[in-house]
């Protein structure tokens, strides 16, 4: 229904891209969008009872014991359109084929192998060997840009395998093992509840073990991570932990990017029940789990992985895309049935609370949003030569998995990583959107960057922080693991070098170091304070962590450092658990959004409201206000944050007291509001609460 428009009021709130008057000209679009994801979701459930039943492949195919005429056998299943002969090697086999392990040739693709009870067993290595179908143009087969036709035998780690191993003396080797405990973890806790306005820590299981047990190429423990990390999450205020790094990858300096093996957790840092651990002792915590699945492109390895895997380009197309990655071909069947049962396997079978879907954009382009700054929204759905650039099938994909995720799990929490600025991406498929829960305000951190080098003005860090469109939901963040990995700088590190090393303890004194802890400090107010709908931080960021992050000699995490009482890590520490219990303390304000209040260029100041939530910053680097006045909402106003209080190692000039302090507002001729009268010190930020 329309909303409805009475002369002489306001323009009406879209609350879809269909009600969007800017997007009039793309509605075709949209309205293709729509009725494309209609029809597939009315035929799959016409045809398979329900999207769940659909996203099955990782139930019907792979290794499974059923129960057959004469009893109990193991039945595997492999799609392989290009495989001419494929059999199953295990380590009794020494690796070696056999005539009884040979699969055979079934309807639509499918190979199957049958097999006695005690054929495999819990931790039996497995491997498939396969000759490609020589010829390449056989029916039915994906043979374009198949590999040389060769009797040769390929080796590949099973598709749907649920353990993978390194193999300690040849690293580049890897091989599936069955995971088949005879006591199988047994989750003791329950989902939590879904968080009003998300606080999600992004962490590496690995890369978070502690700088001062690293050594060598140590990696972090899904144990450790359960019994130190997660606890240190929760008290420090966060709701959710958004895991990197989990879907197997034989790339370690991939930061899991680079995925082989979809199903099966990374057994660097443990077994599939130790992270089923991990996730339940999330709950138990009250946090919940995401995982960052990329769904756009997978590893290019042959053996590990999915590339190539029975000769042809099997589940992708034959794109180049940014990283030199396959990039899966959504216009197939089959890879939209096989990444839909990813999200299911992972949140039935780990319990896990929902997924960071990464580059989202190369999913809804077909030329993957390359080369593009995206200036206009006419570009997300035109390319720079004019012609339409949806990958249809693609925009279908995330449809039905945002759709399986919300059904599978009601409570699930879906978040697109997505550069160009796609309307609607958090809005329902059926009112043209693609069913996300949130989108990640990627143009944040950028901004940021760029005010560290040089500083921009007050109205544009207004339109940053709060630039979105009213019917799409946005995650703000000042940065995550993009500004610390592949050579990339943190923040604290752009704004204080290397005195970081020299000046950090409370009793040093440096103009670099005070002046950069408190835009740090700033920074994160007004990012989280004028946030959409939720708030990310990278591990570590929280303290202002010193260095950046890699798989080698920085492939660590310093906590120590937070912990030193002596050590303004600490105070910065302190900061971020105020400000996280300060969203907890006043969630029914965040869940209003911000009003701007007052903006003075030349003086840097900034002032807006949230709910009875007042924020007041001052930019200015040298100028103090002694008595800023503006006009805010009438009432009185106490005191309850400010950002230069010495426990959070700003200079003490402005303060929260107990009792805090108070400012009553004087009223103005012929308006609503009142004026306020404030001392803003150089570089502070402060919040009120509107208490009458």
């Amino acid at each position: 229904m329309p909303p409805i428009i009475v002369p002489g009021s306001p323009a009406p709130i879209p609350r879809s891209p269909l009600e969007d008057p800017a997007l009039e000209l793309y509605h075709s679009f949209i309205q293709r969008r729509i009725r494309a994801y209609l029809a597939e979701k009315e035929r799959i459930c016409t045809h398979y009872g329900s999207l769940r039943a659909y996203a099955d492949l990782h139930l019907t195919l792979g290794a499974h014991r059923v129960e057959g005429p004469s009893g109990s056998l193991w039945r595997w299943r492999e799609y392989m359109p290009n495989a001419e002969s494929l059999w199953l090697t295990t380590d009794k086999l020494n690796f070696q084929r056999h005539a009884k392990y040979r699969f055979k040739r079934c309807a639509n693709n499918i190979f199957e192998l049958e097999l006695p009870p005690d054929a495999l067993e819990h931790g039996t290595y497995v491997e498939l060997r396969l000759v490609a179908a020589r010829n390449a143009n056989s029916p039915g087969s994906n043979s374009q840009g198949a590999e040389k036709p060769s009797n040769k035998a390929l080796k590949r780690v099973p598709a749907f395998a649920t353990w993978v191993e390194q193999n300690a003396a040849l690293p580049e080797q890897w091989c599936a093992r069955l995971w088949l405990p005879q006591t199988p973890y047994s989750f003791m806790h329950q989902r939590p509840a879904r968080a009003v306005f998300p606080r999600i820590y992004e962490a590496h299981v690995g890369m978070a073990q502690p700088s001062l047990a690293h050594k060598g190429d140590s990696v972090g423990s899904y144990a450790d991570f359960s019994r130190h990390i997660l606890p240190r999450i929760k008290a420090c205020g966060y709701t959710a932990v958004q895991l990197m790094g989990i879907l197997e990858h034989p790339l370690y300096r991939s930061f899991g990017y680079q995925v082989s093996s979809y199903f099966a957790p990374s057994s660097r840092y443990g077994t599939p029940d130790d992270f089923k651990e991990l996730v339940d002792t999330a709950h138990g915590l009250g946090l919940a789990v995401l995982l960052d699945v990329p769904h756009g492109h997978a590893s290019a390895n042959t053996e590990q992985g999915l590339a190539r895997y029975d000769g042809s380009r099997y589940l992708f197309t034959g794109q180049q895309n940014q990283w030199g990655t396959p990039s899966f071909d959504y216009d197939q069947e089959m890879t939209r049935r096989f990444l839909l049962s990813n999200c299911r396997y992972w949140l039935e079978e780990f319990l896990v609370d929902g997924f960071r879907f990464d580059a989202v954009g190369n999913s809804l382009y077909h030329d993957f949003g390359a080369d593009d700054d995206f200036s206009h929204v006419g570009r997300c759905f035109y390319d720079k030569t004019g012609q339409p650039r949806a990958n249809v099938n693609g925009e279908l994909y995330l449809n039905l998995a945002n759709t399986l995720s919300h059904e599978v799990c009601p409570t699930a929490m879906t978040i697109a990583e997505e550069f160009s600025g796609m309307p609607g991406l958090t809005c329902p498929p059926e009112n043209g959107g693609l069913g996300f829960d949130y989108r990640f305000a990627m143009g944040i951190p950028d901004y940021w960057e760029k005010c560290i080098v040089e500083p921009h003005d007050m109205g544009s860090l207004w339109y940053e922080m709060t630039n979105h469109r009213p019917y799409d939901r946005t995650i703000s963040y000042v940065e995550c693991h993009d500004q610390h990995i592949n050579g990339s700088d943190a923040m604290i590190w752009r704004l204080l070098g290397d005195e970081m090393y020299r000046h950090m303890s409370k009793d040093a004194d440096s103009w670099n170091i005070s002046r950069g802890l408190a835009f740090y400090r700033l920074m994160r107010l007004i990012t989280l304070a004028a946030a959409d709908a939720g708030y990310l931080n990278f591990m570590g960021c929280e303290f202002g962590h010193p260095e950046w992050l890699d798989a080698e000699k920085h492939a660590h995490r310093q906590w120590h450092l937070a912990e030193d009482l002596q050590l303004k890590y600490h105070a910065l520490a302190d900061w971020d658990k105020e400000l996280m219990g300060l969203v907890q303390r006043h969630l029914q304000d965040f869940a209003q959004p911000p009003v701007f209040r007052f903006i003075h260029e030349e003086k840097r100041l900034l002032a807006f409201e949230r709910g009875q939530l007042l924020f007041v910053f001052n930019f200015h680097e040298l100028e103090a206000q002694k008595s800023l006045l503006f006009a805010v909402n009438p009432g009185k106003y106490d005191e309850l944050l400010s950002s230069d209080e010495l426990r959070f190692a700003g200079h003490g000039n402005l303060a929260a007291k107990t009792p805090p302090t108070a400012h009553f507002t004087a009223p103005l001729p012929g308006r609503i509001e009142g004026d306020i009268a404030l001392y803003m010190p150089p570089l502070v930020g402060l919040v009120l609460e509107n208490v009458k």
